[in-house]
């Protein structure tokens, strides 16, 4: 199957995701979202704009396969 995504779609995606403890040092990741003990993870959305479709595309698998 093959599915197109644009800039948007990416960024929703990755917003549903978030990030396990291993990679949020990850320059990808800690440059665009926090943790807050009270909230969990926070996506920065207007940090996320400004990544590449590439970037953005990468950013999703590296949180989703985080979890092990």
């Amino acid at each position: 199957m093959k599915v197109v995504l644009d800039k948007k779609a990416l960024i929703s995606l990755v917003c549903g995701e978030s990030p396990d403890y291993s990679v949020m040092d990850n320059a990808l990741v800690k440059l665009c979202g926090e943790y807050n003990d009270n909230r969990g993870w926070h996506w920065d959305k207007h940090a996320l704009k400004e990544y590449s479709e590439e970037q953005l595309y990468n950013l999703y698998w590296m949180c989703r396969n985080s979890w092990g």
